[in-house]
């Protein structure tokens, strides 16, 4: 995806308030809005990782990858002027899947599925340049707020455990396996954005969006990653 220069998040509303709507009422919102996520580079990481485990009488298989699709998020928030909002919102971004198989001469095979779901709750300052009369206002944010991140992992196959025998030595046991296993971490980050909204009946407003968040993630899951997304979402005045 082609990602909007960073100039547009510096607030537009300073570039030209005299274009503001003189009929403008402050407003309270709320809405929806669909998105279509990435999350780059968590399939680069987890093919390197998939490489490391190979070895001189072990091979690893790296199968499927999947960093991006859809998701979605709720949001709330005020525009006190036709220039300046808060806003606050809560999202899930796409879940991210893997899939790879180890083998070596001890096991047989092990295969390895893991899915990661993240979850973020964000506030951001708003800056609107609103362009006439016409209901559309050009826009950009700035802000930050939490992230969970869960991975779930769903191993099938063979593993193999080490036992120390009365003299000392160590003894291999192959048994299957059938099991899943979850870890969560979280942490904060911050994100900016730009896009477009268009109201109307002073009542209802429709915007397309771009946002990224640059630091998601940590070293103690799967490493740090950043979710960038496009939106369309409908929101409704109060």
């Amino acid at each position: 995806m082609v990602r909007l220069p960073l100039l547009l998040v510096v607030p537009l509303s300073l570039l030209g308030s005299g274009l503001a709507s003189a009929d403008f009422y402050s407003h309270r919102y709320g809405g929806v809005s669909l998105q279509s996520t990435a999350q780059e580079p968590l399939c680069n990481d987890a093919r390197g990782f998939v490489d490391n485990l190979n070895r001189d009488r072990q091979s690893a298989e790296f199968s499927t990858c999947s960093d991006s699709g859809p998701g979605a998020k709720l949001y709330t928030g005020w525009r006190w002027s036709p220039n300046f909002a808060v806003e606050a919102d809560l999202r899930q971004a796409s879940t991210t899947t893997s899939q790879f198989t180890v083998s070596n001469p001890q096991l047989t095979h092990l295969n390895v599925k893991d899915k990661v779901t993240t979850r973020m709750g964000n506030a951001f300052f708003i800056g609107h340049l609103p362009v006439g009369r016409s209901g559309f206002s050009v826009f950009g944010k700035l802000g930050g707020g939490f992230w969970l991140s869960q991975l779930r992992s769903r191993q099938r196959g063979d593993a193999i455990a080490v036992f120390q025998l009365e003299d000392g030595s160590l003894q291999p046991v192959s048994f299957p396996v059938d099991s899943t296993f979850t870890e969560s971490t979280s942490g904060f980050h911050w994100g900016y954005g730009a896009g477009v909204s268009y109201s109307f009946r002073d009542r209802w407003t429709l915007r397309a969006e771009w946002e990224l968040f640059p630091e998601v993630g940590s070293d103690e899951l799967l490493g740090e990653y950043e979710v960038e997304s496009a939106s369309l979402g409908w929101s409704v005045h109060f």
